[in-house]
């Protein structure tokens, strides 16, 4: 970190210099900024190609053909997003310590056992002949932006890099860490097994509760769904189910991959539940807040495709969107698709045990290169489980393999993008997802013939024996995965009789779905409210769409207020909070000071509830999983508390829940008047303590850069708001998980369909597209989601 600092504080210097210098050093500096006028000879070209860009930056590509366009695509995402591409590729492939020195040597050991691009290497055998021409075309249409010598964009010059050319499996290995960042029941599991360690299964089960009953499912029918019946699996030594557990926690913070609170919204009502008799839908993917933005807006015509929406800078395909027919939007499903295997392994043979005999490890020697520093030697060791995560920390004598499905050799995800984005009708629309691999995702459709749909494609492994909540043997058979849930039994709903389909990573289904898809869903109060705005209104309209996507109304505020109300309310800040507390009805706007009052009692009581029994786990694993705490919170507050109640570091005294809250609000509202300034709880507003945070990689680490690079601004919502807002612990009362990408479709009139992302088209920042997005964004804003630039600035690409 000192090396990386060094560099940075370098290139400020040389940043002040040229600033300093005038016009001159500003022209320079804006050299960096792409062409988007006038025409450029490029090489990979069918034929001419028009790059048309709106006043928002947007750009809108038509061509002669589908490979045309998706080349198309690939120039402008080097356009504009050049150095985020680098970054992510480097992520996949584990080579961030070439760029940033010896501070990520252990997340570099880390990527490289994980092996996602050894994955998509195999994987990319396995493509169709027409998934393999679009990423021959996205990479030719990089490559032919890097063959004009272009003037890079400040993070190359600060680091002195130059990017190699894309090649088609760098897509794939980034499609493959987004489902890394979607996916991470391996920590999970790490820390079910140290709370069960800690405090017994009994204990762990509640404080990691999988769901709450009386709460909305995807799938209406069927009952809640019984507890699952875990599997004996074998105690894990608690310190070396801590070291994972904290490198899972290291690995997250230097990749901003694999966070907690990852999510999404999605709603689909039918034309009988609309104004105009046309299906409206809506989706809003909850991801980590980074500058720039991880979506890029963008349309492109040619061939098959007419598709709108957000692209991810680096896949040939829009994501989340629409096309002339149909329009799809995806949210998290949260399936269990990873376990860890518990191996014997003799490190002086290099072998592994497996029913009764010896299997060799596969080795595979890495060398890691390191900015300023010697390369460091990796050997990587598979199982047939797959990778020995625990070689990268000391484990002591745990050795722990990771099985996912996304590491699986076979993965034709891709195609099924691309065939949605062909799609017209909901027959395509399914035979499309039958190619879908990881992650899994819950879609909805709806097409303008007035279908709406919903389909949970992926594969999601059929076990042997367990549920894959713990770590299981790895030496015996008794927990192979022994097949996939089939394709034709995966959740799915078509024009279901209530007229709407919603998800919001709730539990998918009841006790009537024959297979385990999971057993830890996000706490339900989002897809409540979102339920219960859907059936408030009888005709819905673009416009009752949007609003529910900015709504801010917490269902579990609302649940455990008339329990956390139920205080003593002597004369001072604790009555005057009451006070607040009591009028209020739940929503977490940002000039409320009663959210502020919540949020602080809130907060202080998770801590005062739980962190007494989980000492040092609390903090370093239970902290996080706000999803877990909430549930489990409720159920302490609204169930029988009394165990949790009891702090047990005061031995003569039996505390109840009444007295633990009365503490916790004294506790709270003295942390949250030292971070507002002020005593009198009347004078806090919720935003003022409370940021979306939007943090550049890697110049958020350099204090002097970081005014620079990294954008603040202040936000209402919380973790179980519609519009998503969760805090993260460990620097409160901040927002680094957001709602990154907004739209909603009218299919009666799909010109008319709105969308919106975080932060701006560009990722340079001396682009007046960099951050031109974000407040308008902040207020729930919609950009026009149509492929028309008016008078917009016009490109043409010719062979």
């Amino acid at each position: 970190m000192i090396w990386l600092r060094r560099v940075l504080l370098g290139f400020l210097a040389l940043l002040m210099l040229l600033l300093a210098s005038g016009a001159g050093g500003l022209a320079y500096l804006r050299s960096s900024l792409p062409a988007t006028t006038g025409e450029r000879v490029v090489v990979g070209l069918a034929a001419p190609l028009t790059i048309s860009r709106d006043v928002d930056g947007v750009p809108h590509i038509v061509a002669q053909s589908e490979a045309d366009a998706i080349f198309g695509l690939g120039y402008v995402h080097a356009q504009d997003r050049l150095w985020q591409m680098e970054f992510q590729r480097r992520i996949g492939y584990g080579r961030l310590s070439e760029a940033l020195g010896p501070s990520t040597i252990e997340t570099d050991r880390f990527l490289r056992t994980l092996g996602v691009w050894r994955a998509a290497e195999r994987a990319l055998t396995t493509l169709d002949a027409p998934s393999l021409a679009a990423l021959e075309a996205y990479a030719a249409g990089v490559n032919a932006f890097l063959a004009g010598n272009p003037v890079l964009p400040p993070e190359f010059i600060a680091l002195g890099l130059r990017p190699e050319p894309w090649r088609p499996v760098d897509s794939l290995v980034w499609a493959k860490m987004m489902a890394w960042d979607l996916g991470g029941n391996w920590s999970d599991e790490l820390l079910r097994a140290a709370l069960v360690a800690r405090l017994g299964a009994a204990r762990a089960e509640e404080l990691l509760p999988g769901d709450l009953p009386g709460f909305p499912t995807i799938m209406p029918a069927g009952a809640a769904a019984p507890a699952p019946d875990p599997a004996a699996a074998p105690a894990l030594d608690p310190a070396a189910a801590d070291a994972l557990l904290a490198l899972s926690q290291r690995i997250r913070a230097s990749t901003g991959l694999g966070g907690r609170m990852v999510g999404s919204n999605n709603w689909v009502v039918a034309g009988a539940r609309s104004a105009s008799g046309a299906p409206l839908l809506a989706d809003d993917p909850h991801l980590g807040a980074r500058m720039p933005s991880i979506w890029y807006l963008a349309s492109m015509r040619g061939g098959a495709i007419d598709s709108i929406g957000a692209t991810l800078p680096g896949l040939p395909a829009v994501v989340i969107g629409r096309n002339q027919h149909i329009a799809w939007g995806v949210t998290n499903t949260g399936p269990d698709v990873q376990d860890l295997f518990i191996e014997r392994v003799d490190d002086a043979t290099q072998t592994v045990e497996y029913r009764g005999a010896r299997e060799p490890l596969t080795l595979i020697d890495e060398v890691i290169a390191v900015r300023g520093a010697e390369p460091v030697s990796h050997t990587v060791r598979l199982t047939r489980h797959g990778p020995l995560l625990s070689d990268v920390t000391d484990a002591g004598d745990l050795t722990v393999a990771l099985r996912w499905t996304a590491l699986d050799p076979v993965d034709t995800t891709l195609r099924a993008y691309l065939e949605l984005n062909r799609a017209q009708d909901w027959a395509a629309f399914v035979a499309a997802m039958r190619h879908y691999h990881a992650p899994m995702q819950n879609f909805v459709f709806a097409d303008r013939e007035g279908d709406i749909g919903y389909l949970a494609p992926g594969a999601v492994p059929l076990r042997r024996a367990g549920d894959g909540r713990l770590p299981v043997p790895g030496w015996d058979d008794s927990h192979e995965w022994v097949g996939y849930v089939p394709f034709e039994e995966l959740p799915r709903l078509f024009n279901p009789p209530q007229g709407y389909i919603a998800t919001a990573n709730n539990r998918v289904a009841g006790a009537d779905y024959p297979h385990l898809l999971g057993t830890s869903w996000a706490a339900p109060f989002r897809a409540a409210r979102i339920v219960e705005l859907i059936e408030a209104t009888p005709r819905h309209t673009p416009q009752t769409m949007a609003a529910i996507q900015a709504d801010v109304t917490s269902v579990l505020a609302r649940e455990l207020l008339p329990v956390m109300r139920r205080v003593p309310a002597p004369d001072g800040p604790r009555r005057r909070a009451l006070e607040l507390l009591t009028a209020w009805d739940g929503s977490m706007r940002g000039d409320s000071a009663a959210a502020a009052v919540f949020q602080a009692y809130y907060q202080a009581t998770l801590d005062a509830v739980f962190a007494d029994e989980l000492g040092e786990l609390y903090a370093d694993g239970y902290a996080d999983e706000r999803n877990a705490q909430a549930m489990a919170l409720h159920r302490v507050l609204l169930g029988d508390g009394a165990y949790w109640c009891d702090d047990i570091t005061t031995r003569d005294v039996d505390e109840d829940c009444p007295a633990i809250l009365a503490r916790a609000l004294d506790a709270g509202l003295a942390t949250m008047a030292a971070l507002q300034g002020a005593d009198d709880p009347a004078a806090w507003r919720w935003d003022r303590v409370h940021h979306a945070v939007f943090a550049h990689t890697p110049f958020s680490r350099v204090e002097a850069l970081r005014t620079t690079f990294e954008r603040r601004v202040p936000n209402g919502g919380d973790g179980f708001t519609v519009n998503v807002a969760p805090i993260r612990v460990t620097e409160l009362y901040n927002q680094y998980t957001v709602p990154s990408y907004r739209q909603v479709v009218d299919l009666g009139q799909p010109e008319a369909s709105l969308y919106m992302h975080t932060t701006g088209q560009s990722g340079n920042v001396f682009s007046d597209h960099f951050a031109d997005l974000l407040m308008r964004w902040q207020q729930v804003a919609y950009l026009p989601m149509r492929a028309a630039a008016g008078d917009g600035a016009v490109l043409t690409l010719r062979p």
